[in-house]
């Protein structure tokens, strides 16, 4: 799940990351989807997808779960 640091992002930004990602899971399978892709299309650094997510599992866990 998220970390502390994404719940206190602005609701917008918030968004932003939601939207890009769910934009690349359906783009391609889950195998391919590409963090480099998603944080391109939200505009954060890696470092910042890493502040938010452990990883593209848990940033789709969270996106199946309803936020």
């Amino acid at each position: 799940m998220p970390t502390e640091r994404f719940y206190r992002l602005p609701e917008a930004k918030k968004q932003v990351i939601r939207q890009a990602a769910i934009k690349e899971f359906a783009r391609v399978p889950f195998e391919k989807a590409s963090i480099n892709q998603i944080i391109k299309e939200a505009g954060i650094p890696r470092g910042s997808f890493y502040m938010y997510f452990q990883d593209k599992e848990d940033l789709f866990l969270y996106l199946i779960k309803g936020y």
